[in-house]
């Protein structure tokens, strides 16, 4: 399912956008801290990137491959690195080649390389990666985070812990023996090596779809009653005060709330089917409801300052015109009275900046129609924001009556229409990420 891109509602990914990147965002407004900690009170483990069940189960078996590695009498030439790499691109290439499964970080260069070669190659380093930089953008660098979070790996080198390391030694070892990989030795022998070459047409191809056997897309009953407690319900760790297992609880057990798509709608909705379940269940609610509040005056203060980067010569009157124009006299959704309630949660926790206090502003100003105030406002904390980070210059300012910008986004994004912004939504508060991994093990 995607979303509509006129409203911007985030989408609930069941495959892998390719052009879903990690990228450095400059946050020129500072939102990302503030959803960031309202959806820490809701999801304690997962990430924005980490959404994919089978991929957290490649990244156990990629520690536990370097770790048989480390602990063999051949040491890998290039330590667990190394082997974790050539793993992923082993994994990669059973899971899309095989199994006919192109749902994982980096299938362009993997579906490429097994499109065009009949012997394929794993390293560490060079062209055998299939991310330009793969220890950063693949598994290793994104899911060992949230891996650690959910009590799979844990210490320093990181290990599997004694429940992850379980799972491989009851599902997975069992399985590869079955398919003539005894206890996966050959994989740990083969990936010890700093260069592998696989000739996947010819004597590795049984080897290929012995592997494949542990990656199917299908997730079994095991590794779901497994996967559901670490990921879907945050593991042993309870960050959440126990909020986390009820509203994955209610995102599985509901799977109509996917035609709603990340928005408004499908938060109170979630809210609204959470509160009837005991106190925890009320602070599921409310929590929920506070990222729906703050989302209220976000997202549209977020595609509005956006629009004023590509206002460069314009006055504000000029811009705030334009926006009445598309938004009309004032923006229904925002309750004023009711963003002041969460003051603190929008502001900068390490200062005392009065930024809560101007994001409460931002709110009452878009509500009651005042859009020269409101682009003000923004105009205030884009300054504050790269003063405070940087000491350097805000990205647009006013010159002789009229916008300066500095730096424009690449991508111009047009407003939502007045209709669209009933449901308005842009940022993740990590709900989105809970959803597709509850969606996916929650049949447990």
């Amino acid at each position: 399912m995607r979303g509509n891109t006129h409203t911007n509602r985030t989408p609930f990914l069941t495959d892998l956008d390719p052009n879903a990147t990690v990228k450095g965002s400059r946050d020129p407004l500072s939102v990302q801290p503030i959803w960031a900690r309202l959806g820490r009170g809701i999801v304690g483990n997962l990430t924005t990137v980490s959404t994919s069940p089978r991929d957290f189960t490649v990244l156990i078996l990629g520690y536990y491959f370097a770790e048989r590695s480390a602990d063999g009498a051949a040491e890998p030439e290039d330590g667990d690195l190394g082997v974790f790499l050539r793993w992923e691109q082993l994994a990669a290439y059973a899971r899309g080649g095989v199994l006919n499964d192109w749902t994982f970080r980096g299938t362009e260069r993997a579906r490429k390389n097994w499109s065009e070669r009949g012997r394929l190659v794993l390293a560490g380093e060079g062209e055998a990666q299939i991310l330009s930089k793969q220890r950063t953008y693949g598994l290793w660098g994104l899911y060992t985070g949230p891996a650690r979070s959910s009590g799979l790996v844990e210490g320093d080198p990181t290990r599997l812990t004694a429940a992850a390391r379980g799972l491989v030694e009851e599902v997975y070892l069992p399985t590869l023996t079955a398919a003539g990989i005894r206890n996966g030795d050959e994989i740990v022998r083969r990936l010890a090596r700093r260069r592998v070459e696989l000739d996947v047409h010819g004597r590795d191809g049984t080897f290929l779809a012995g592997v494949a056997k542990i990656l199917d897309r299908k997730l079994g009953r095991k590794e779901r009653e497994f996967l559901w407690k670490c990921l879907a319900c945050g593991g042993d760790v309870d960050r959440t005060s126990g909020v986390q297992p009820v509203v994955a609880k209610r995102m599985a057990s509901h799977r109509d709330l996917q035609d709603l798509g990340m928005s408004r709608s499908f938060t109170l909705e979630l809210a609204k089917r959470c509160r009837p379940h005991g106190i925890v269940g009320v602070m599921a609610a409310e929590r929920l409801e506070r990222c729906e509040r703050a989302e209220s005056v976000l997202a549209p203060a977020a595609v509005l300052f956006g629009h004023l980067l590509h206002a460069d010569g314009q006055t504000l009157g000029e811009v705030a015109t334009g926006v009445r124009r598309r938004w009309g006299s004032r923006v229904r959704r925002i309750e004023p009275d009711r963003v002041a309630e969460i003051e603190r949660d929008l502001g900068d926790a390490s200062t005392n900046s009065g930024v809560g206090a101007r994001w409460v502003e931002i709110a009452r100003s878009l509500a009651e129609g005042n859009y020269g105030r409101s682009l003000s406002l923004l105009l205030e904390q884009n300054a504050h924001v790269m003063r405070t980070r940087s000491g350097g210059a805000p990205w647009v300012d006013i010159q002789d009556g009229r916008l300066r910008v500095r730096l424009r986004e690449e991508a111009r994004e047009d407003l939502p229409e007045r209709g669209e912004l009933a449901d308005y939504w842009r940022h993740s508060y990590f709900i989105d990420s809970l959803y597709v991994v509850a969606s996916a093990t929650g049949a447990a």
